[in-house]
């Protein structure tokens, strides 16, 4: 993350979990407000507890396709970490939908040099139907507004995630 961003004022986190990712994004490139949103109170729990040193955050129990209610600023960090939440109800994911809607109206309150990190898991069925829609939009974004790039494991097995990352221009 602090590779690719600097002087982060305002940061969400669109799929919470268990709040690695936030403690992560609040430690290292301390903004001055990070939003978290989850669909599941276990997830803003668990995180609350990972997150009781911070107070420049609020959880949010919401789907990630309406942050736009919450979050009246634009954006300087963004981030997803697709699939089911660990260690809870692996029916329960994320979906192309609704990443995709909320990925729509992020893209348009993304200050320049803005970045957002999407972190697939296609080592279930879910998670490939996912990948592969995401990736049908990414690749029609407009490369004058946007750079997106892939990182992947090349090597490992079994079916690693990877992580996209957006930047605006």
């Amino acid at each position: 993350m602090q590779s690719y961003v600097e002087n982060v004022e305002v940061a969400v986190d669109m799929t919470v979990g268990n709040g690695f990712d936030s403690k992560n994004i609040l430690e290292i490139l301390k903004p001055k407000k990070l939003y978290c949103f989850d669909i599941q109170q276990d997830a803003l729990d668990n995180s609350k507890k990972l997150l009781e040193d911070f107070s420049n955050y609020e959880l949010i129990l919401e789907n990630h396709r309406d942050f736009d209610k919450y979050v009246k600023e634009n954006i300087d960090f963004a981030m997803y970490n697709l699939g089911y939440l660990p260690k809870g109800d692996k029916n329960i994911t994320t979906n192309a939908v609704d990443v995709e809607k909320s990925l729509k109206k992020l893209l348009g309150k993304l200050n320049k040099n803005g970045v957002i990190f999407i972190t697939f898991y296609i080592g279930h069925l879910c998670g490939q139907i996912e990948s592969a829609e995401i990736s049908r939009f990414l690749k029609n974004l407009e490369q004058k507004e946007f750079t997106v790039l892939k990182f992947l494991f090349e090597n490992q097995k079994n079916n690693p995630p990877y992580v996209v990352m957006i930047q605006k221009r």
